[in-house]
């Protein structure tokens, strides 16, 4: 479910924020005493507003729009979470430029591995945490805390569908004059012609210039 909520001002961002990243307190989550109770686990919720940008996904500043509603389960080997994210996010629509609320509700179980699990040098030793490479799609529980921020922001890109259209009969703008067609007309003439077929057009107008008029 999409809902339209406008297109920004001449000279705004319209709250996109292109050169930041995802980066709330709110999901960075201390889990040193849950580790240490092995085999139990939390709940944990968050409403935070966010929209997408050039780098992912950004915060907007008001809570709200997007609720996290997850569990914590630790293990010996890390944090497994899991639960859903529900809500809204904003977008800006790929035609007309305007931005409108997209609706989603995405299933998470992802898993955050203690430091130092599955790597070590050749001699047998830990990695040091600071050269440590995680598997691919896994996360790492860094200085006792788990950060979503990294987690949202990839599940919420990978559930988007690459178009981001405010309807799927969105209008678009006028390429000339920058009309938002959804709203209103505009007095543009567009004039496609293939050019490989611009000296046929030429032709046909010379003719229709020589016909007798009556």
């Amino acid at each position: 479910m999409k809902r339209k909520v406008g297109r920004p001002e001449p000279g705004s961002s319209g709250g996109k924020a292109s050169g930041d990243v995802l980066d709330s307190r709110l999901l960075k989550v201390p889990v040193e005493s849950l580790m240490k109770k092995l085999f139990s686990r939390e709940r944990f919720f968050a409403d935070i507003d966010v929209g997408v940008g050039d780098k992912g996904l950004f915060e907007r500043g008001d809570r709200g729009g997007l609720r996290l509603d997850f569990w914590l389960e630790s293990s010996p080997d890390g944090i497994r979470v899991k639960g859903r994210m529900s809500g809204s996010i904003a977008l800006e629509c790929t035609r007309c430029l305007g931005e409108y609320r997209q609706e989603v509700d995405i299933p998470v179980d992802e898993f955050y591995r203690r430091p130092g699990l599955g790597t070590a040098t050749p001699e047998g030793k830990p990695l040091p945490r600071e050269v440590e490479v995680p598997e691919e799609d896994e996360y790492l529980i860094e200085e006792g805390m788990i950060d979503l921020n990294v987690l949202v922001n990839d599940a919420v890109l990978l559930s988007l569908p690459i178009k981001h259209l405010c309807s799927s009969d969105c209008r678009g703008i006028c390429p000339y004059c920058g009309t938002d067609l959804n709203v209103s007309t505009c007095d543009c003439r567009v004039d496609l012609v293939d050019p490989r077929l611009e000296i046929l057009r030429r032709l046909l107008d010379e003719g229709s210039d020589r016909l007798p008029s009556d």
